[in-house]
């Protein structure tokens, strides 16, 4: 081999080789969001529902459905997957977890509210007698940057189907305001056939 192939070769795979090693996998010692998208949109897709789909920004108003397969619903979830920022070691011991009975219906809250601002400000998990039964969550994403500033209020209504908790309702709603524009109102509804 050629030494200068070498000089250029060796520093690149060191350089990718470090790139795989720093994808570190922490802890998650508040709620795996990674997992439970995982695990729905497996069985969604296995299922293959009918997603119906109403998204509306400012005032147009787009309809649509789709049948469910685990590429579509990935990308659907993907912004419910921000949610587990809240795990990262940077806010280890920043949220604040209370659990009261909801004031609206026979569910349980447990609310994890962040001490300090971040990402999320908060995460409330509505449930029937144990936390296996999820019936809902709702939190809120906030992204800031020099360019972009964008709120979205997440949630995910669950059904139960078979003993387990399915995702039977999510929607999206928010806005984003953009350096030199007026903010832009956004709203993603989306429903699981049964």
């Amino acid at each position: 081999m050629k030494p200068q192939f070498l000089l250029v070769c060796f520093p690149l795979i060191w350089f990718l080789g470090s790139c795989t090693q720093s994808k570190r996998v922490y802890e998650k010692p508040y709620f795996d969001f990674d997992s439970l998208i995982h695990t729905q949109v497996k069985a969604r897709a296995v299922q293959q529902k009918t997603i119906f789909k109403v998204a509306t920004i400012n005032s147009q108003k787009d309809s649509s459905s789709f049948k469910a397969d685990s590429a579509l619903l990935a990308h659907e979830w993907d912004v419910f997957l921000q949610l587990d920022v809240i795990n990262k070691p940077m806010y280890k011991n920043n949220y604040e977890i209370t659990e009261q009975a909801d004031d609206k219906s026979n569910l349980t809250v447990r609310s994890y509210q962040s001490k300090i601002p971040s990402q999320v400000p908060y995460v409330q998990f509505y449930y029937h007698g144990s936390f296996a039964n999820l019936k809902r969550i709702e939190s809120k994403y906030v992204e800031k940057n020099v360019l972009n500033d964008i709120t979205r209020h997440l949630t995910l209504t669950f059904d139960e189907e078979q003993g387990k908790p399915f995702i039977q309702k999510y929607s999206i709603t928010g806005g984003q305001k953009m350096i030199f524009t007026d903010t832009v109102q956004f709203s993603v509804q989306g429903s699981i056939s049964h």
